[in-house]
């Protein structure tokens, strides 16, 4: 299989365009995270029932799966710097078009548009990483592309609740779409070339290699994981006295910048199996924290835990795809996030069986073991890289 030659960033650190791709992030995800607080509201607001509310939201599940590896390959095809700017248009149509409408079937398509932008945009900006930096400071320039959308989780929804303090649901929608058009306006200014996928490149079919089978496994134990803590944090604050669900994501938000910024030189530099050992035991201990319950800093503590493990495992599992498939930065990246995505959707109904059943100790029991299975298929997938020098 061919290999596609891709750009190197400037001696002096990462290139214009790495920087310009990071801000167009920030951008776009306060856009898609501006959406979390006025849309639900509006959906109720205007009269739907509960069911199709829960429809309208549940869309984004599924465009998001099957997006996915249409965004990878468009990226390998096109370039992902075309694919950032269709993205981009895309939120922008979905978060402004909500307001013009009450109809079930057009805010349907306005929530699938939504989830078409977020994965397009997403999954294109990682392929743009990935090209633009070399394999030895791949890990680094990942963690720190990643913290982007922590940024904007940590900082958004607050301030779009403070803006309906005074201001009508309309202007949460629109303030999303003037974000989604600064996203595309900075992924404009990206240089045309940037991540341009050679020939053999827009030439790469549809299928998963078999060698990356073993790393999206690992993604979607560690997605169920991060489900764990991330989909049922409401819950926690709701049934156990003392917790504040803002302060737990506020927390969570700083510790997973704090880890990507202070420790994504190490994914470079130290073995992957160790860094994904380190990432499982963090989070680990973090659910079981949260299983076994307690209050005042306990909780807090479990986050800044699960917060850890996810800013080790979420770059290094992502360089470590793209090492695996050189040739095709675009679909390498659509396969981590197709796993993870799978994780989440799948972990979070397993997660729910085990809090019918077991309550708040049983589903946090069930996110632990789930994330030490993790450490065979680490095992295995560090024994195939050290044999293949990746």
């Amino acid at each position: 299989m061919a290999t596609v030659a891709l750009p190197r960033p400037r001696a002096a650190g990462a290139p214009r365009a790495y920087w310009l791709a990071w801000a167009a992030t920030v951008a776009f995800f306060a856009g898609f995270y501006a959406l979390l607080v006025p849309l639900p509201r509006y959906l109720a607001e205007v009269g739907l029932p509960d069911w199709q509310v829960g429809l309208v939201l549940g869309a984004f599940g599924v465009a998001s799966l099957v997006g996915r590896p249409l965004a990878g390959v468009a990226s390998d095809r096109f370039g992902p710097r075309r694919v950032m700017l269709v993205g981009a248009a895309s939120l922008l149509i979905g978060a402004s078009g909500v307001a013009l409408t009450t109809s079930l079937p057009l805010l349907f398509l306005l929530r699938v548009l939504q989830a078409g932008g977020y994965v397009l945009f997403t999954t294109a900006g990682t392929a743009l990483v990935v090209s633009l930096v070399p394999p030895e400071e791949r890990g680094r320039r990942l963690a720190v592309f990643g913290a982007a959308a922590n940024v904007a989780i940590t900082l958004t929804p607050a301030a779009v609740a403070a803006l309906l303090e005074v201001a009508p649901l309309g202007a949460g929608l629109a303030l999303s779409g003037v974000l989604a058009l600064l996203a595309g306006l900075l992924a404009l200014r990206i240089g045309a070339a940037a991540g341009q996928p050679a020939g053999a490149a827009r030439a790469v079919g549809w299928a998963i290699p078999r060698r990356l089978w073993l790393p999206m496994a690992a993604a979607s134990l560690f997605g169920c994981g991060f489900a764990a803590f991330f989909q049922f944090a409401p819950i926690l604050a709701d049934r156990r006295a003392g917790i504040s669900v803002g302060l737990l994501y506020a927390v969570y938000g700083v510790g997973i910048i704090a880890t990507r910024f202070t420790t994504g030189g190490l994914l470079d530099r130290l073995p992957l199996g160790r860094v994904l050992t380190a990432a499982a035991a963090m989070m680990a201990v973090g659910l079981a924290l949260l299983a076994v319950g307690g209050d005042g800093a306990v909780p807090l503590a479990a986050a800044l835990l699960v917060a850890s493990g996810g800013g080790l495992f979420h770059p290094a599992l992502i360089a470590h795809h793209a090492a695996l498939l050189p040739e095709a930065p675009g679909r390498a990246s659509a396969a981590f996030y197709v796993a993870f995505d799978l994780g989440i959707g799948a972990g979070s109904w397993l997660l729910g069986l085990a809090l019918q059943l077991g309550g708040l100790g049983g589903l946090y029991w069930c996110g632990c073991v789930v994330v030490l299975g993790t450490l065979p298929l680490v095992r295995a997938i560090a024994q195939r890289s050290h044999r293949a020098g990746t």
